[in-house]
């Protein structure tokens, strides 16, 4: 039986008609500027389902979305993953479902967009700290992990060296395994078809690491 997986991102995990309706999207069969991905066969989560038997329980992934509630200006507070995260938690979308593997992949708007990084908190936040990139993160693992045994976070490329220091650290106090991602093929930023599949082999690499 093939194990569902939850998958949390942004524009990178985006596919028009495949998350959340009314979330915003970067990937599409209508795309005709570059970076194109030539169907949603192509992109790295669907490459992954596919080649290693897993099931996509939901794509929550939205195109320009921030980890905190810093967010940029033609988005709500709503879009941010701690708020999604807060939201399927609170209408018990975890207890309804059984997730095998939870995969966030965020950061990269936090990084461009300047959201202030603050410092490392792992309990007692403020909404103050929420708005700022690394208690914000410590919230959403720490959530994850109330939800769903095996989470998995993606770390960019290219994102502000205190971001991924922080998303490192942060992973190994609370013990969840992490990847970061090298060399990954990308035009304005997001990834072509070949940093699709170069995204796709990373994450199954680190989906079998014991």
């Amino acid at each position: 039986m093939k194990k569902n997986i939850f998958i949390m991102g942004d524009s990178y995990s985006t596919y028009d008609g495949y998350i959340p309706k009314g979330y915003s999207f970067y990937y599409s069969d209508e795309r005709t500027e570059n970076p194109i991905v030539r169907g949603v066969e192509k992109t790295w989560w669907n490459i992954l389902a596919v080649e290693n038997n897993l099931n996509i329980t939901i794509n929550d992934s939205f195109s320009g979305s921030t980890i905190c509630n810093t967010v940029r200006e033609n988005h709500s507070v709503d879009s941010s993953f701690i708020s999604r995260m807060d939201k399927y938690i609170s209408e018990n979308f975890f207890t309804e479902n059984k997730i095998s593997t939870m995969f966030i992949f965020g950061g990269t708007n936090d990084s461009w967009i300047d959201a202030p990084i603050g410092t490392l908190k792992y309990s007692d936040w403020t909404d103050d700290e929420l708005k700022c990139v690394l208690p914000a993160f410590c919230h959403l693992i720490n959530r994850a992990k109330e939800v769903v045994e095996d989470v998995i976070v993606i770390i960019n490329t290219d994102l502000k060296q205190e971001i991924t220091k922080g998303f490192i650290d942060a992973c190994e106090k609370n013990k969840i395994k992490y990847l970061c991602l090298k060399e990954i093929d990308k035009e304005n930023g997001h990834p072509t078809e070949l940093g699709m599949r170069q995204i796709s082999e990373q994450v199954t690499e680190c989906l079998h690491k014991k």
